[in-house]
């Protein structure tokens, strides 16, 4: 699932998988418990630990899934299991995006949110939108690209930057 992996970069680096174990932790705590606020610390620290990791020298722009309305009740949420939608309500984007945002402000780089229509379903070699190309983690392309699926969308968005005309929407 994508919330395993805080971010991937067009050249394949993870930006870091160990959050999912935090988050299981997260939903065996009782909420409000002193345990439970332990466990977001220690989240919002990962958080934090991996996005200082982030080697932003020579990079002019980064380009991220506006997704601020991800959790927004849909009726294709509604199917999703119960045993996700707590994951999902520990999920921290908009904490990511706040770090990320003041990391690039700092150190000069341009952070240009898009659209995630279809980033994980358009094939990034070919550029078919077939949405059941994606299976879980891997994306598998009839043209053969047999890939990481959030690879695959974070080589799409890396085409959706300030000069492509996608960004204009």
């Amino acid at each position: 699932m994508w919330y395993k992996k805080l971010l991937v970069s067009s050249e394949n680096k993870t930006y870091d998988s160990g959050l999912e174990k935090i988050y299981e932790k997260i939903t065996r705590k009782k909420q409000g418990s002193k345990a439970f606020q332990r466990s977001l610390v220690e989240r919002d620290n990962k958080i934090n630990e991996s996005l200082n990791k982030l080697d932003l020298n020579g990079i002019k722009e980064i380009v991220c899934e506006d997704l601020k309305n991800v959790k927004a009740k849909t009726r294709q949420e509604r199917k999703i299991r119960k045993k996700f939608n707590r994951k999902l309500q520990r999920w921290s984007y908009a904490k990511v995006l706040l770090k990320l945002s003041l990391l690039v402000e700092e150190s000069g780089v341009l952070l240009t949110k898009v659209n995630p229509a279809f980033t994980s379903q358009k094939c990034s070699l070919c550029g078919v939108v077939e949405k059941n190309n994606r299976k879980g983690e891997r994306y598998q392309c009839t043209c053969g690209n047999d890939i990481d699926a959030d690879f695959n969308a974070s080589i799409n968005l890396s085409h959706m930057g300030v000069y492509s005309p996608h960004a204009l929407y």
